[in-house]
């Protein structure tokens, strides 16, 4: 069981990938992904403004890294850790695509949010965090069977 959370886990990283490389905001006919659309936020100097949004944007960057260290410490069995960091990064990647989710694309205007990418990164989010949960609750039980077969403490 804790192999089909992992996979699912992964499968979901992946997409939280993806989907920041699909696209993320429409602008007239061009529609740009999300780390064309930062690169535009700090081009505009947004980030000198609002120094905060500059370290949420350096975050952002760090997604594709922590993702793929997330699926090679799964590969290399190392599951709750992963698990953790898992976790993490779907409920902040998550949040972001939801919210952007609910904005939806809006036709009227000049500039917008397409909703692919947002779509795309919130499935993979949810998928990560329900396979990452599934190893968490899998390897705790294991370790509780451990623990009442031998009588000692792991």
């Amino acid at each position: 069981m804790p192999r089909i959370g992992a996979v699912g886990a992964a499968v979901g990283l992946a997409l939280v990938v993806l989907g920041s490389f699909l696209p993320w905001v429409r602008s007239g006919t061009v529609f740009y992904n999300s780390y064309q659309s930062l690169g535009i936020l700090r081009h505009l100097g947004f980030t000198d403004t609002f120094p905060a949004l500059g370290i949420l944007l350096d975050i952002w960057l760090g997604v594709i890294p922590a993702a793929a260290v997330a699926i090679a410490m799964y590969a290399l069995r190392l599951r709750r850790t992963a698990a953790v960091l898992a976790v993490i990064l779907a409920l902040l990647m998550g949040t972001i695509a939801g919210a952007a989710t609910v904005q939806g694309e809006n036709e009227d205007g000049v500039i917008s949010i397409a909703s692919t990418g947002p779509a795309v990164m919130l499935a993979g989010a949810v998928l990560t965090l329900l396979g990452a949960v599934v190893v968490l609750v899998t390897q705790r039980n294991r370790v509780k069977q451990y623990q009442q077969t031998s009588g000692g403490d792991l």
